[in-house]
């Protein structure tokens, strides 16, 4: 099984340089990684030299200010490069320049979503983009941001399951952390439903590291998934570990 970890960050002003992030998957045996900007970084010089030093281990998902008024332009430009197979997309960008979302789908980047508040607020503009554009591909990062209330899933936490009738949107099991601690039990029936809505095919594993925290962590989280204890079928493990992100972020030819 070639393990790939579908959510990871690296970078010089925050965060670790690739040099660690490569020594903690080694340890971790994980093969291949995307690498996320983070929020705030708009200079992408540094993850796209590491892409291009290294294609075949590492996939880049590069970060556009949505703010700014040449936002569509900035993007375009940095695709140039060829070194980004990715945007990241939060969900204010989303409301506030769908345009960057549009000009992504069209120039055949992977939309890498974070939504803090829950996919709610934004739901309706990413339908809409999701008819007009059957082809975009979207990543829904840290299961949707769901929100426990009392140790329970809240109900709207579900809502991005509407999502899952569309073919090209894939539901990434990342940042269990945020929500709630490690074995992260309160997230099982989440993940358990996710695995109906949107099928085995269109789950990613990704660590989040470095904020999952130390390489132990990391160790942890990954053994969550590889050992049968979350609440995945044994014949799912291999897709959603690597097989999946495989197919989305490593095949040049799409």
């Amino acid at each position: 099984m070639e393990i790939v970890d579908a959510y990871a960050h690296c970078g010089l002003s925050k965060y670790e340089p690739i040099e660690k992030v490569r020594a903690v998957m080694a340890a971790a045996g994980v093969a291949r990684a995307v690498l996320v900007q983070h929020l705030g970084e708009f200079d992408n010089s540094y993850i796209g030299s590491v892409v291009e030093a290294d294609p075949q281990h590492f996939a880049g998902v590069l970060l556009v200010d949505h703010r700014a008024a040449n936002a569509v332009d900035t993007l375009e430009h940095g695709m140039a490069s060829g070194h980004f197979q990715g945007i990241r997309l939060t969900a204010e960008a989303i409301s506030q320049s769908p345009a960057l979302l549009s000009t992504a789908a069209n120039l055949g980047l992977v939309v890498v979503l974070y939504a803090p508040d829950g996919i709610r607020p934004i739901l309706q503009p990413l339908e809409k983009e999701l008819q007009l554009a059957p082809f975009m591909r979207l990543v829904v990062t840290h299961l949707g941001n769901p929100t426990l209330e009392k140790g329970d899933i809240a109900e709207s936490a579900r809502e991005v399951f509407r999502l899952a009738k569309f073919a090209n949107v894939y539901l990434q099991l990342s940042g269990m952390k945020m929500f709630c601690p490690f074995p992260h039990e309160a997230l099982y029936p989440l993940i358990a439903d996710a695995l109906t809505h949107f099928t085995p095919g269109r789950i990613l594993w990704g660590s989040n590291y470095p904020v999952v925290g130390s390489q132990a962590d990391y160790l942890a989280d990954l053994r969550l998934l590889l050992d049968g204890r979350l609440p995945v079928p044994p014949e799912a493990i291999p897709k959603i570990a690597g097989e999946n992100a495989q197919r989305l972020w490593f095949n040049r030819e799409k």
